[in-house]
């Protein structure tokens, strides 16, 4: 028996050490699994942010570093801190108090001589007391409203200076691209022109071209490089000022995005997010609500007041003529109700004057609405002819090289003069400018549409932001409300 019972502990203990073994190998191939799969994530978003279009990391920079963003964002802030301020008149306030007094008194009977009698006196005196607005017709409540309303705006209006940046700064890089390809352009024209000047001069030397045809390519040239040079100027300037706008410095190599806009959208689908999602007509809808909100406090005033105060007062008196202290204690509970008789018309005067302005913030709404309406036919028919001129640029511009190319094989044969073949040269640059121009209004329109629907946002652009920074006043202002609670 006993035998039998070493032998079984003998065997548990040499299995506890292998089961833990492989528990722990276990353990660590999970971890190491986990982190392999981790590093794939991480390895293939890498993969996928350096595959995406650098427009994209200038938006997210943008984001983070435009003046205009940056001030704006402290203005909600500050004006977060001022809900504090509305919150006040709903809650009760308590305080305390203490004082110290001293008097000297002397009675005496007029015509009698000199006083009967000299007292004097000190007193300490301390309270806590309890004030409660209960009711103040309603006038505090809509301010809270009111406030709630024009917190709305402000962040309707964040979001509406947000994607305006983030639409200035696709149109500069878009115009930015156009400028790079152009000056690609530029360049292939100026070696072309080059070419037709070293071959006018050989073919002048044999005599068989004019001193007419050097003169004209030579010219040529010439004006091809003051072109480049004013091209270059303003690519300098535009991205001098795209760094201004978002803080971000482009590279010298360039890429449009395929798509930002699902073109297959009809006009009625867009008015209709628009109507929904356009952070100006959502922020006249706030402003007008904040109106309406507005206008009952003038009727708030009229109505009754009800205020309640509490407190208790300790007086600690120490007269001259008598041994020890008098103690006083002081219990007070006071239920106040005020009301306006009359106030010189001074409410009515406020509310007809909240009534104006409240007509003038919905007209001011429809006017937003009426706005963007227009700018979305204006918005469509452009992203539509930007299309078709996109289509048609890209067969002139093939044409045109065919074109080029059998004019200079017929100035070699002696069919064309060189006058021809400048003329070719030029059509092809002009073809490819235009090109370069239909590109460029194409995706302008888009990130357009995209703005007017509300589209033009971090959201939809799956920017990746860093942590804190889009929803920093958010936060700020969800701790200013649960502070005052």
């Amino acid at each position: 028996m006993f035998c039998r019972k070493f032998l079984l502990l003998a065997g548990i203990c040499c299995w506890l050490p292998v089961a833990a073994e492989s528990e722990s190998d276990a353990s660590n191939e999970q971890s190491d699994s986990q982190a392999e799969n981790a590093q794939k994530k991480g390895d293939t978003k890498k993969k996928a942010k350096s595959n995406r279009c650098i427009l994209f990391d200038a938006f997210e920079l943008a984001l983070m570093t435009n003046k205009d963003i940056l001030a704006l964002e402290y203005e909600i802030r500050a004006f977060a801190e001022s809900y504090a301020q509305k919150r006040a008149a709903m809650l009760p306030t308590v305080g305390a108090k203490t004082g110290f007094s001293a008097s000297n008194t002397d009675n005496w009977v007029p015509g009698a001589g000199a006083p009967a009698n000299n007292q004097r006196e000190t007193m300490n005196e301390a309270g806590l007391f309890v004030n409660y607005r209960i009711f103040h017709g309603l006038s505090d409540l809509a301010a809270i409203k009111e406030f709630d309303c024009q917190a709305r705006a402000q962040w309707s209006k964040y979001e509406a200076i947000k994607q305006k940046v983030l639409r200035e700064v696709a149109a500069y890089y878009f115009e930015i691209y156009a400028k790079m390809q152009e000056l690609l352009h530029i360049r292939a024209l100026l070696k072309s022109r080059q070419e037709s000047l070293k071959v006018a001069q050989e073919m002048y030397n044999t005599g068989g071209a004019k001193y007419l045809d050097v003169a004209q390519a030579s010219a040529s040239c010439a004006e091809v490089e003051a072109k480049l040079a004013k091209a270059n100027s303003d690519y300098q300037s535009l991205r001098a000022k795209f760094t201004e706008l978002s803080g971000f410095v482009l590279p010298f190599t360039l890429s449009a995005p395929k798509q930002l806009f699902d073109t297959s959208m009809s006009l009625k689908q867009g008015t209709d997010l628009a109507m929904r999602y356009n952070p100006n007509i959502i922020a006249s809808a706030d402003n007008l609500a904040a109106a309406r909100e507005a206008e009952k406090k003038p009727l708030g005033k009229l109505l009754p007041a009800v205020d309640i105060h509490a407190g208790q007062n300790i007086h600690s008196k120490n007269p001259k003529q008598v041994q020890g202290r008098l103690n006083d204690r002081e219990l007070v509970f006071r239920i106040e109700a005020t009301w306006t008789i009359f106030d010189a018309g001074a409410g009515r005067s406020e509310k007809r004057q909240m009534a104006a302005l409240v007509s003038k913030a919905a007209v001011e709404n429809q006017k937003v609405i009426e706005e963007v309406r227009t700018e979305l036919v204006s918005t469509w028919a452009a992203l539509a002819a930007a299309n078709r001129n996109l289509e048609s640029s890209k067969v002139a511009v093939e044409a045109r090289e065919l074109a080029l190319k059998v004019t200079e094989e017929e100035y070699r044969a002696g069919l064309k003069i060189l006058n021809d073949v400048l003329k070719a040269q030029q059509e092809l640059f002009e073809a490819k400018y235009l090109a370069i121009q239909a590109e460029k209004e194409y995706f302008v329109s888009q990130c357009a549409a995209n703005a007017l629907i509300g589209r033009m946002n971090p959201r939809y652009l799956k920017l990746e932001m860093a942590s804190g920074s889009e929803f920093s006043c958010k936060d700020h202002f969800d701790e200013v409300k649960s502070r005052i609670v």
